[in-house]
């Protein structure tokens, strides 16, 4: 069986009509089937208890790119730069960023996703990197091609990422004009910018939580490199069994722990 793989969508309008829609960009779609996933799009529940009949059929989460996050939601006010923010996208988000925390689901952050990840471990963010911190890269290339490669990323040796891309240093496109601060609890980041902004993170104890600053969906096709991602992080999602074991042997002990 290929492994269901959760993309959260996002509020808009029809090009064409002005309807309000939920969706999100094909190029996701497309790289998590490419890598032998079948995605499924999550909609903008108005009650997240909805959410209970759906995640315990998911074997994986992809937390895609999007707008800005709420940064009351990591203690701080809006800066002037700040962009476009959806309070119940950073609801949803959140609630299927802890849930896979909580239960050691595969997840795979891109962009915004990496920094709500960081976020939701209760971490902070630059809400603007051009004002914030002057003298860096221009990171928000939003006016090219969203495969151009604009700069380079050194990734930790030791780090899953490398592991993964078989590399230390890879090109990157950037389309992004906010990034990690501070680290949240258990977060490690393993790869920068050469102007050291955060490009990359991952959760050590967790089996599978790592997260991109850049966009691969948007280069794997002409980049191998960039596929293995995908590919490794489908290959974590395939055995439900071994996560059904793991979790009723956390059951058991956290039963065991509440009668002593």
């Amino acid at each position: 069986m290929r492994p269901l793989i959760g993309i959260p969508c996002h509020a808009g309008l029809h090009a064409n009509t002005e309807r309000p829609i939920y969706g999100n960009n094909r190029a996701y779609v497309h790289a998590i089937e490419h890598a032998g996933g079948v995605p499924v799009l999550i909609p903008l529940l108005g009650d997240l208890s909805g959410l209970n009949s759906l995640l315990p059929r998911l074997d994986g989460l992809l937390l895609s790119g999007g707008i800005d996050i709420q940064p009351q939601l990591y203690g701080e006010q809006p800066h002037p730069k700040l962009g476009e923010v959806d309070p119940h996208l950073d609801a949803l988000e959140l609630a299927l960023a802890r849930w896979a925390l909580r239960e050691r689901i595969p997840t795979l952050g891109i962009c915004r996703g990496h920094q709500l990840i960081n976020v939701a471990l209760g971490g902070t963010l630059y809400q603007d990197i051009e004002s914030q911190c002057p003298h860096t890269l221009r990171h928000s290339n939003w006016d090219r091609p969203r495969n151009t490669r604009v700069h380079t990323v050194q990734i930790d040796p030791d780090s899953r990422l490398a592991a993964i891309l078989g590399t230390c240093s890879i090109e990157t496109n950037s389309l992004h004009h906010q990034s990690v601060k501070k680290p949240g609890r258990g977060v490690l980041i393993t790869g920068y910018a050469n102007d050291g902004i955060v490009e990359a993170l991952e959760v050590p104890e967790h089996p599978f939580m790592l997260a991109v600053q850049c966009h691969p969906e948007e280069m794997y096709q002409d980049d191998p490199t960039w596929n293995k991602l995908f590919v490794a992080f489908i290959e974590s999602c395939v055995s439900p069994v071994v996560r059904t074991l793991t979790r009723v042997e956390q059951s058991m002990n956290a039963s065991s722990v509440s009668v002593r």
